[in-house]
């Protein structure tokens, strides 16, 4: 399984490309919301199979559109409609109504690395719902 990881902070790059790889999973990084979109929506076409089978964005981005925005232009292409997404941030985040208009999970840092582990696990079963 492929996981993309939408995060700026190198350390957290770094740790979690290292606990999801242990997991077996392949992860690409993306530093920047416009690197996430470069690579995964290519201008006048929609993919025919995505590159990824989850993405993890970090809500804030340093110099950057806010993760809630990349996912929100992704959600706009049919094939990104079902691709499990979480959402991660350490700042606290109310707006419930937009995770769920956006159909992503929230997981808010510091979090355990059997969180987020669990977390993947759930969403990717067959029948996942995304909003828990």
């Amino acid at each position: 399984m492929k996981i993309g990881l939408l995060e700026d902070d190198s350390a957290i790059q770094e740790m979690l490309s290292l606990v999801l790889q242990d997991e077996g999973y392949a992860v690409t990084i993306y530093p920047t919301a416009e690197e996430c979109l470069n690579d995964l929506v290519k201008p006048g076409q929609e993919p025919k199979s995505l590159s990824i089978d989850l993405l993890i964005v970090d809500w804030r981005l340093a110099g950057s559109v806010p993760g809630t925005e990349v996912i929100r232009i992704l959600r706009s292409k049919p094939s990104f409609d079902s691709l499990p997404i979480i959402l991660t941030t350490a700042a606290t985040f109310h707006n419930t109504n937009e995770l769920h208009d956006l159909h992503v999970s929230l997981l808010e840092k510091p979090f355990a690395v059997d969180e987020i582990v669990d977390l993947i696990k759930n969403l990717v079963q067959p029948g996942a719902i995304a909003d828990e």
